[in-house]
């Protein structure tokens, strides 16, 4: 997903992999909170936290839901 696609998603639910800066992969669902200076600033579902994830390591991205509840 490219970075410009995160700027349309704030505010939405999305199904991220992931891999982190030791190359370790995971699957999250987060609510996309900010996108700046390609870090992704986001509340993950699954750890009930707010989680920081740098953009270029954002492998796939599939939305959920556009609308919060």
């Amino acid at each position: 997903m490219t970075l410009e696609k995160w700027f349309s998603a704030i505010g939405c639910v999305v199904d991220v992999i992931y891999m982190s800066q030791k190359g370790k992969f995971t699957k999250r669902r987060i609510r996309v909170i900010s996108v700046r200076d390609g870090y992704v600033r986001a509340f993950c579902i699954d750890s009930s936290a707010q989680r920081v994830f740098l953009a270029a390591n954002v492998l796939a991205a599939e939305l959920v839901s556009r609308h919060v509840s």
